[in-house]
């Protein structure tokens, strides 16, 4: 792919969005309203929370607390901390599964995935993947389980039922985070030090396709919206104001990129409102962008170390997990 630039849509920034996870909106008009705060289990030390998830179906967010090692479970309609699955060796992502009740974790520390019963809060099979098992999805189309295994520059693929590996794949640099098409079951992954995306065939376990140029550059944070079929992938360079690439998946087109702040992380989307959640931790804000129009919504301010966003379309709840704080602010949109 070319890369096509089209101009970038800037965003407002504001000092006074900084304090904005504290009060009322102001008159900036704020993208998102601010309703509260979740206090998660204490750390003896610096709190540390990755990749956030959450399931509609049973209304729970799901908090990867790699620093205690456990998974922390929320209820997100209620706003209420219910409980944690412990003994999961720096835990840093979460998926979810055909069944509402079982979720797959990622653990870095002793390269294994855990598959969990969320309703009986206990580890029901270990899977030793190996690597450092980091970011995790679902392939729905194919009922597997899909890991991103850092240190060993692999994916890793485990049949959801049977919790065998159905094998690997070797990559050419650091993987990053996934999204996942869930029509036709294609796995998009971003390369993190060779400024690309692959599209991946989960079955044979091969790359079919690979997006570069865009001003794709370290790219980490992706979303995919299947009804635009449409691919924004967040790029985090180092020291600099960032972007967020579009590609059209179904023309193979650059639709351009738009402006976001320092060291995007996360992404998540809202179906129901076609707007993409940029969890920036480098700026402690969280950018919003209308993917049908490709024009910036706005910013608004969050706690420190806010890189892991997860949203709610049957409620347009957003969640931003504030790791330093060992909170999880939740935002209405708008």
């Amino acid at each position: 792919m070319s890369a096509i630039r089209t101009p970038a849509l800037a965003f407002l920034l504001a000092a006074s969005l900084a304090a904005s996870a504290c009060g009322p909106r102001s008159a900036l008009n704020l993208p998102l309203t601010f309703e509260g705060n979740i206090q998660l289990p204490r750390d003896t030390g610096l709190p540390s929370i990755d990749l956030l998830d959450l399931d509609y179906r049973n209304g729970r967010l799901y908090v990867p607390h790699s620093s205690n090692n456990a998974l922390d479970i929320v209820d997100s309609r209620s706003g209420t901390y219910i409980g944690s699955v412990s003994n999961l060796p720096g835990v840093k992502a979460v998926t979810l599964t055909a069944d509402p009740n079982i979720v797959y974790t990622s653990n870095a520390t002793n390269g294994t995935a855990s598959v969990v019963d969320v309703k009986s809060l206990k580890i029901i099979a270990t899977v030793q993947i190996g690597g450092a098992p980091d970011a995790i999805t679902y392939d729905p189309v194919h009922a597997l389980i899909v890991v991103s295994l850092g240190s060993d520059k692999n994916v890793g693929f485990i049949d959801e039922k049977t919790h065998n590996i159905e094998g690997k794949l070797k990559l050419d640099g650091k993987p990053e985070l996934m999204a996942v098409d869930k029509e036709r079951g294609l796995i998009f992954l971003a390369i993190y030090d060779k400024a690309k995306v692959v599209q991946i065939d989960p079955v044979s376990r091969s790359i079919l396709k690979t997006y570069s140029g865009c001003d794709i550059r370290a790219p980490t944070g992706l979303t995919y919206d299947s009804d635009q079929q449409r691919l924004f992938v967040a790029n985090a360079v180092a020291r600099q104001a960032n972007v967020v690439s579009v590609i059209d998946v179904l023309l193979d087109q650059c639709l351009g990129s738009i402006d976001v702040d320092h060291a995007p992380d996360q992404t998540a989307f809202n179906a129901h409102l076609h707007h993409l959640y940029v969890a920036n931790a480098g700026s402690n804000n969280v950018s919003v962008i209308d993917t049908a129009s490709l024009k910036p919504l706005g910013i608004i301010g969050t706690g420190k170390q806010a890189a892991t966003v997860a949203a709610d379309a049957t409620t347009d709840k957003v969640f931003v997990a504030a790791a330093k704080s060992g909170l999880i602010a939740i935002y209405h949109d708008p």
